[in-house]
């Protein structure tokens, strides 16, 4: 939705790609995007309308919603169909079946940035991940925040310049019909020039699908017939948190074809403490401290461990880095466990002398299997990390995935049990499968079903928009049918928890420093006015919140009358150190296991994922499901809106006030009284005054 509008402006300015034949000949039966005059009429409707939720909804109104089949090839020896279907005009449709954006020539059309939500289930761990129209998507990707990546942060105008080298990269090294071949799919000395008047057949055809939690791109190579498609999506619902990275190769020629390839990236941080800093004051004195160490016993290198060996800072004390970032590749199977790939982390060995990373010069002198077999050196240096995928042999319509986990680990010892996890049979079809339905869920309150589902879509969407502004509600504490029947206001053992906020930061947005814990319940801190406005409406969708919005907003008011500007997640707290007692000898499954929660119980206040990461840190044995423990613990737990001074005031807060005010009276119109009345409300005390304007 927000790049939208730029398609339609360049589809109406004549770049919107290839015509229809040779989309045809590249992509079999394609997709289409509406003749001009239908896009022409969706925006003299849009210009009538400055607000922009009906600016996106006039769009997917004025667009036709034929469906189009496009079929994921995932198993290594599936034959792929040509079911991209094509209209009668031979355009795109600038949405697939599946409501995912549809953008042609991605690369060839202005740039521009956008993020996959980091949502890792309530239960999973969140990586933030931000992607780029240019090279392979991805731009930018860590943990927690920017100060910790695992492909550093740069602002957009950078990224535009540098996720195609120092990004995902793919290098194929092939032969067919005795005729042998180097290529790099989605590089940019292919990109078509959609402005030359020149005869551009013989350049790939390049097709990005943007979706509400997943991206993919696709090429299509005409002059080495080879399909290569590349998807990538936040690992749901696990205990360990990952960018997952699915490429698909597929052959589309008439004969057999022999290849091998390199699929990874450019450029991997280590684990080194806040780095971010570090990496653009003084990048070269930080590769001091890189090293690149292998998980698996003797001569394995399929499961390089990525850290420092301290933590570089100007201290006297000294830390010893433990924690690292993982790399796991294999090759998809559909019956039977996958067999890690080896992984190719020498930089050198790949590029060569050339420092830029435009050409594989190391490959271009050497095949797959002598970079795996030479000796790698990944010590004080910036290292690559590819998957190698030595010769295979595709029939005609054959394809091979290989799947990719970038993530993080506490320490080494971590790795190889999630190696035994991710390679079992159908897990990463699952989890692909998992992160989409996974989003249908949190944003079934606002489900909608009219005779257009792009209008639907359109809904969803901006409520999942919206929500990771302000965050979505949980309720916990329901213990009981007596609490489960009730809301905030009733029984004082239910509680609001927000999970999956953040604060908007982004490529084009720089400045603005986001955080997101790397934990069960997931959320980070936001903009009072940000946070405030988004939860407008949080009581019509769960109205069992009751006033918890309004108490909470009102309770951040000073005696001077300003606000806060950085709103943190609620905590929670156990008054009575017996009841802390009771619930941790209830809860667990042995003794030692009791006394160490006793003490997490007692020892002060607590955010459920912070809670949840104590338990496991300290091998706490919890005898409850998940569910059942947080919402017997919180249900005797009191609760505390959390807020800090951050940078200064705004004057436009008081505006929201209103909003929820009213919200809460729409749903709940005979709790005025009370609200106004018969609630507490606590001042917020802060660190910083407004000094009189006789003072100023």
């Amino acid at each position: 939705f927000r790049i939208g509008m730029s398609a339609v402006d360049s589809y109406q300015q004549g770049t919107n790609g290839a015509n229809g034949a040779e989309t045809a000949a590249l992509l079999g039966n394609g997709t289409d995007i509406p003749p001009k005059e239908e896009i022409s009429g969706a925006k003299s409707f849009l210009l009538k309308f400055s607000f922009l939720a009906l600016a996106a909804i006039g769009v997917f109104i004025s667009l036709r919603s034929e469906d189009i089949i496009i079929e994921e090839h995932a198993a290594s020896s599936s034959i792929v169909q040509s079911d991209i279907q094509l209209d009668s005009d031979g355009n795109m449709k600038l949405f697939d079946s599946a409501n995912r954006f549809v953008l042609e020539d991605y690369d060839s059309k202005p740039a521009f940035s956008s993020f996959l939500p980091a949502v890792g289930g309530v239960y999973g761990i969140p990586v933030w991940s931000f992607y780029v129209n240019r090279g392979q998507g991805v731009a930018s990707f860590g943990f927690l925040s920017k100060d910790y990546p695992i492909l550093e942060f740069n602002p957009a105008n950078k990224a535009y310049q540098l996720t195609p080298y120092i990004g995902f990269r793919t290098f194929f090294k092939g032969s067919r019909n005795g005729k042998s071949f180097m290529s790099e799919p989605f590089s940019p000395a292919n990109t078509r020039n959609l402005e030359s008047q020149e005869n551009q057949d013989s350049l790939p055809k390049r097709i990005m699908f943007v979706g509400p939690n997943e991206f993919e791109i696709r090429e299509s190579d005409p002059v080495n017939d080879i399909t290569t498609s590349v998807k990538y999506i936040v690992l749901p619902e696990e205990t360990f948190g990952a960018l997952v990275r699915r490429t698909n190769i597929t052959n589309t020629g008439s004969t057999p074809l022999t290849i091998s390839a390199l699929d990874g990236l450019a450029k991997l941080e280590p684990v080194g403490g806040q780095i971010e800093w570090a990496l653009k004051e003084m990048g070269r004195t930080l590769e001091g401290w890189m090293g690149v160490y292998q998980a698996g016993t003797g001569k394995d290198i399929t499961m390089p461990y990525y850290r420092m060996s301290t933590e570089p800072g100007d201290s006297a004390s000294v830390k010893i880095e433990l924690s690292g970032h993982y790399l796991l590749s294999f090759v998809e199977t559909s019956d039977g466990d996958a067999k890690l790939l080896p992984i190719i982390y020498d930089t050198n060995a790949v590029f060569g002398r050339d420092t830029s990373l435009t050409e594989p010069d190391g490959l271009k002198t050497k095949t797959v299997e002598d970079l795996v077999s030479n000796p790698q050196y990944g010590q004080a240096r910036t290292s690559s990390g590819f998957a190698a995928l030595e010769d295979i042999v595709l029939q005609p319509g054959e394809s091979v995935s290989i799947a990719s986990f970038y993530g993080k680990t506490d320490v080494i010892e971590d790795v190889k049990p999630i190696a035994d996890h991710i390679t079992k049979a159908g897990y990463v079809e699952e989890k692909y499968e998992q992160a989409r339905t996974m989003i249908n869920t949190l944003t079934s309150s606002v489900e909608t079903n009219t005779t257009n589902h792009l209008f639907d879509g359109a809904v969803k969407q901006m409520f999942l928009d919206n929500s990771l502004r302000g965050g979505m509600p949980m309720i916990l504490g329901d213990v009981d049918d007596d609490a489960k029947y009730s809301n905030y206001d009733e029984d004082e053992r239910v509680k609001v928890f927000h999970v999956f906020s953040r604060i908007h930061g982004d490529l084009e947005r720089d400045y603005n420093a986001f955080f997101i814990d790397d934990t069960y319940f997931s959320q980070g801190h936001g903009n009072f006015r940000d946070v405030c406005q988004n939860r407008r409406d949080d009581v019509t969708f769960t109205p069992r919140i009751g006033s918890f919005d309004v108490q909470m907003f009102l309770s951040f008011i000073q005696a001077d009358a300003y606000e806060p500007l950085t709103v943190e997640a609620v905590i929670y707290y156990i008054k009575d150190p017996n009841v802390g007692a009771e619930i941790a000898a209830e809860s667990t499954a042995d003794s030692k296991s009791a006394e160490v929660l006793t003490n997490i119980l007692n020892g002060g206040p607590y955010r459920p994922g912070q809670l949840f990461k104590l338990i496991d840190e300290l091998n706490v044995v919890i005898s409850l499901p998940k569910v059942e423990f947080i919402n017997r613990i919180t249900a005797a737990s009191e609760d505390l809106a959390m807020a800090t001074f951050g940078q200064g005031y705004w004057g436009d807060h008081w505006d929201y006030y209103l909003d929820l005010i009213d919200s809460y009276l729409a749903i709940y119109p005979d709790g005025e009284e009370a609200l106004m009345y018969d609630k507490s409300l606590r001042y917020f005390f802060s660190t910083a005054t407004v000094k009189p304007r006789s003072e100023k």
